[in-house]
This record gives C-alpha cells, sequence and structure tokens, in this order.
C-alpha cells in the first residue's frame, strides 16, 4: 500500500472508530438504564438482567453500525442481514464474557455498586468488539 492510500486508510479508520464509538456511547446508555430497569424495578439478579441488556444493545448497535459507521459495507438483502447479525452476535460474544465478567468481579469482590461495575465492563469490552465487529462481521481490512 502506497503511502497516500495508508493515510487515507488510516484517517478512514479513525473516522469509523469515532461512529462506532458514539454508537458505543448510546449502547451503553441503553445497557445501563435497561439494567436498572430490569434489576431494580422488576427484581431479576443483575447478572440475567445484564445479559438481557446486553443482548438488546447489541442488537441496536448492530442496527446503527450497519446504517452509519459501516454504511459503505451497508446489508442489501435479508440473508446478508441474518449472516452479519450472527456474525455480530457470535463476535461481540467475547465483549459479553469480558463486560459480565468485569460486573461481577468488581461488584461481588471490590463492593463496587452494579451500575458502575457495568460502565467499567462496557469500556473494557469496547476495543475487542470494534475489532471483531469491523474485521468480521463487516469485513473492512
Amino acid at each position: 500500500m502506497q503511502r497516500p492510500e495508508r493515510l487515507v486508510a488510516l484517517k478512514t479508520d479513525a473516522i469509523r472508530l469515532f461512529k462506532f464509538s458514539i454508537v458505543g456511547g448510546i449502547g451503553a446508555v441503553i445497557n445501563t438504564i435497561l439494567l436498572w430497569l430490569f434489576t431494580d424495578l422488576a427484581g431479576m439478579y443483575y447478572l440475567y438482567s445484564s445479559i438481557i441488556a446486553i443482548e438488546i444493545a447489541i442488537i441496536m448497535q448492530f442496527l446503527m453500525n450497519d446504517r452509519w459507521t459501516f454504511k459503505e459495507q451497508k446489508t442489501t438483502h435479508v440473508e446478508q442481514f441474518v449472516s452479519r447479525i450472527i456474525k455480530s452476535n457470535i463476535w461481540r460474544s467475547g465483549g459479553l464474557a469480558v463486560n459480565i465478567g468485569v460486573l461481577y468481579a468488581l461488584t461481588e469482590y471490590a463492593g463496587l455498586y452494579y451500575l458502575l461495575s457495568n460502565i467499567v465492563g462496557i469500556f473494557c469490552a469496547f476495543l475487542l468488539n470494534y475489532l471483531f465487529e469491523s474485521r468480521l462481521t463487516w469485513g473492512v481490512r
């Protein structure tokens, strides 16, 4: 890859990462609100609430990323949509495991309030999610 092409690719990736971050921030808010609703209002155990909240946030983020962050690779037909959303869930399962692990460890062992633990878990899973999603769901190189 020539130097100017490499600079364009880096700029494009930086913009894409910025967009992914915005979508991730929206997903973090959705996740945290749902976690609170399911745990404090519905009375669910916080780890079960977290799994449901994360999955809903994953679906919302997938839709936003498909239409905005990775619009150059936008989904164009049903089979591609189904394939990508399944891939997205598979790749994000690593981020889900990181998020849940951090949530549990900080809440149970460090005594941190579960919503704060969740936010730390989200940050820990962010980069892993971006790498997997951009490369393996949308095929960005």
